[in-house]
């Protein structure tokens, strides 16, 4: 190290230079950046389940789909219906809205002498006795219609409005998309504050409007807090000045990669500049830590200069290749915003030790000798900090197996946790209980029978398959054991429509079938209902008669439980209806259930290659597998800590926690890092162990505690997202910063006192 810094001094105008210049290309790069990103895009990419399911979307129809729900008692009346159709006339004209059905648009279904008459409920309302009355007492008893567009009380009624199914829709799009609808709504007439939205594009523009809060608000709140977090621990402005500088480097140069890598910028991608800004303080702050330290022992400008950099230099790389290992085993996550992420953010760690050990150097040989750290105010905070650690060294000294005591029992009552861990993602509930997307999913969930729908595509060996009346029978039992299933609220397909059919040709026949016996009565049951101007059938089944749709609705929204639930749908097809169906269950929910369990293995694999790569690494840089084995033991603590907290507090913890965990293990094992380093220089310096310990304290104790305060207050703004994902960075990453901090500080110095650690 002591060589490359004398190199950068050397030609430091040749450096800044060419630091200047990729600086201003990672920028302009930059520029290029989008906010654009598709649900899909993100996290099943080119899953082959996915594929297909947008080729079914676009000849079925989408089931991700923004329903508006409302209170309307009367809506056949002849306002409510001017209203309605109004609003469904504006939303239709939004871009990328492929359909929009209400109550207005429900067919009913009767027959007339040998004729069939199929006409719209509102229809029925104009001449049939009971009038919008009796229309709507016959709406609540439609299979299509009740707990989808109407209540079960016909108080409430919804509107679906059906969007293109397209991969690479941008999920951007999502609040532009729901604040046009709502727009429309509020055009027609209806009053704001009664109308609720829920589904995925309600989900993703929340998630969206998070993305933004990020880049425009939330990365500025904590340059702020780390500046004035820097100004405190040291009282002048060049350390404010140098790691800012430093700092807004890394982030350039990390953004500009991550846009080369793919210039859509999601709601994950998005939280990197804040994070690199805080790895970037981290590593500049032992430098300035150290640098102050030497000149305090009376070292001149230039030899203090090098002394630092050599030696908290070498500890700096050494904790940014296990944060780099930390971040990078994202990338084993078989999810594309994982992979992304753990690219960009191993390669803004890189970057920004490179940017420290390269321009702090420099900067300290332009600016003046500092005066002495313990001056003033200055002399105050660093007069806590030396008392503090003297205690903290102290209490290791003289009760090292109270200490060790206390570690294990709280690891003890943190496995309890993590054997309670369970894991499910929900987007909605990714949101806090007041967001206006809970809100609403509750108001419709109360009146409706859920708004997650999971299709089923029943196809069958040959064209005209489904006009066995035979295999009809088996699909109508099939579908009565799915709507018998305890997590669904409701099943409709085909079946229905062919019932109610049958039901209105044979309304003599007290005894008859519920669905006719023999082929050509089905086929003649459809062609009447396309030539007697009925509607939507495609949505139903294909021209061929050979693939039909079943949407099942949900009542949880959780995607793990969406697909166990397809699963067991799956089992029941198989069981029922045996080779000559192939049954298919899909949907966006769905299909992120099942990937679900591939990117908690993922996250597992990652978390364990993190930790043996690590291991490994700190062998080698401690120069002793002993020692690296041991030192794994406070690295580990924070993690079981974590998973102890999660499974003791919450019932049901989000998949992105265990991301999370992988985050904290990069990060926690720095200070370690720093601390056994230092102890294996003291060591050799001194023969007394408390000796060494004390002056590692000394060293490095100040540096781990002032670098510790700098992540936490770095990572607390986050706390202030209502994204689940970015609020749990500002506060469950903090609570396990601050456990490694107290592992680092008091367990691996009792650890050392034992004999475990030596060297």
């Amino acid at each position: 190290m002591a060589a490359y810094f004398r190199f950068i001094l050397r030609h430091r105008w040749l450096v800044l230079g060419l630091m200047a210049l990729l600086t201003a290309a990672s920028g302009l790069v930059m520029t290029r950046g989008i906010f654009a990103s598709s649900m899909g895009r993100m996290f099943l990419g080119e899953h082959p389940r996915y594929q297909r399911y947008i080729e079914r979307a676009a000849v079925f129809g989408n089931n991700e789909a923004a329903l508006v729900a409302f209170e309307d008692p009367d809506p056949f009346s002849p306002k409510s219906r001017r209203r309605l159709r109004k609003a469904t006339t504006a939303v239709l004209a939004i871009p990328s809205v492929r359909s929009v059905r209400s109550v207005l648009d429900v067919q009913e279904i009767v027959a007339s002498g040998e004729d069939l008459v199929v006409r719209t409920y509102a229809e029925t309302a104009d001449f049939l006795p009971g009038g919008a009355e009796g229309a709507l007492e016959r709406l609540r008893a439609d299979r299509f219609a009740k707990g989808l567009l109407v209540s079960e009380d016909g108080r409430y009624n919804a509107v679906i409005v059906e969007l293109e199914a397209e991969a690479d829709m941008p999920a951007e799009d999502a609040p532009r998309l729901i604040s046009e609808i709502l727009d429309a709504f509020e055009g027609a007439g209806y009053e704001r504050s009664g109308l609720h939205v829920v589904g995925s594009p309600a989900n993703i523009g929340a998630i969206i409007s998070q993305t933004r809060f990020n880049i425009k608000r939330l990365f500025p709140i904590v340059a702020l807090v780390l500046v004035l977090a820097v100004w405190v621990m040291f009282r002048r402005l060049w350390p404010v000045a140098v790691t800012m500088t430093v700092s807004l480097v890394a982030v350039i140069w990390t953004m500009g990669f991550a846009v080369l890598l793919d210039r859509h910028i999601s709601v994950l991608i998005s939280m990197i500049p804040a994070v690199i800004l805080i790895i970037s303080f981290s590593d500049v702050i032992h430098l300035c830590s150290a640098y102050l330290l030497e000149l305090g022992q009376g070292l001149p400008k230039d030899e203090a200069i090098l002394v630092s950099g050599s030696e908290v230099g070498a500890a700096c790389m050494l904790t940014s290749v296990t944060t780099l290992i930390g971040f990078v085993s994202l990338s084993l996550i078989p999810t594309p915003v994982f992979r992304q992420l753990g690219l960009v953010l191993g390669f803004g760690v890189a970057m920004a030790l490179l940017i420290a050990v390269t321009l702090v150097p420099i900067f300290f040989s332009l600016i003046r000798q500092p005066k002495p750290w313990r001056t003033g105010t200055t002399g105050r905070v660093q007069d806590l900090l030396d008392s503090f650690l003297s205690w903290a060294s102290g209490l290791s000294n003289r009760r090292p197996w109270t200490v060790v005591f206390f570690f294990v029992l709280v690891l003890a009552v943190s496995v309890i946790g993590l054997m309670r861990l369970k894991i499910e993602t929900d987007f909605a509930k990714r949101l806090p209980e007041d967001h206006a997307v809970r809100v609403d999913g509750r108001y419709y969930n109360d009146r409706f029978a859920g708004a997650n729908v999971l299709d089923v595509f029943l196809e069958t060996n040959e064209p005209g398959g489904l006009l066995d009346p035979k295999l009809l029978s088996r699909i109508a039992a099939f579908q009565d054991a799915v709507q018998q299933m305890p997590e669904v609220s409701q099943a409709t397909s085909l079946v229905d429509m062919i019932k109610t059919l049958h039901a209105a040709f044979s309304s003599g026949e007290p005894d008859a079938d519920p669905l006719p016996s023999s082929r050509e009565a089905l086929a003649q049951y459809l062609l009447l209902f396309e030539m007697s101007g009925g509607e939507d059938l495609e949505r139903l089944v294909d021209f061929q008669r050979r693939t039909m749709r079943m949407s099942v609705q949900m009542k949880d929204e959780g995607v793990r439980h969406t697909w166990n639930t397809g699963v067991k749908i799956q089992e029941q097809a198989r069981e029922i209806l045996g080779d000559q169906v192939e049954a298919e269950v899909t949907g966006l929910i769905c299909l992120m259930g099942e990937w679900l369990d591939k990117i908690i293995s993922g996250q597992r694999r990652g978390l364990l290659f993190a930790v043996l790569s690590i291991t490994v690494i700190m062998s080698l840089g401690l120069r002793s597998l002993r020692v690296g084995l041991w030192s794994m033991i406070p690295n580990i603590t924070p993690l079981l800590v974590l998973g102890g907290v999660l499974g003791l507090c919450w019932d049901q913890v989000d998949s992105d926690n265990l991301a999370l965990a992988m985050i904290a293990v990069g990060i926690g094992v720095d200070d370690t890092i720093h601390f056994l380093m230092r102890l294996r220089i003291e060591s050799g310096r001194h023969r007394d162990v408390q000796a060494a310990v004390d002056r590692t304290f000394h060293f490095s104790g100040r540096g781990i505690v002032i670098t510790s305060v700098i992540l936490v207050l770095g990572f607390f703004p986050f706390a202030l997202s209502e994204y689940l994902t970015l609020h749990i960075m500002g506060t469950l990453l903090p609570m396990t910063l601050i456990v490694a901090l107290a592992a680092d500080l008091f367990l691996v110095p009792a650890l050392v006192r034992l004999g475990f650690i030596r060297y």
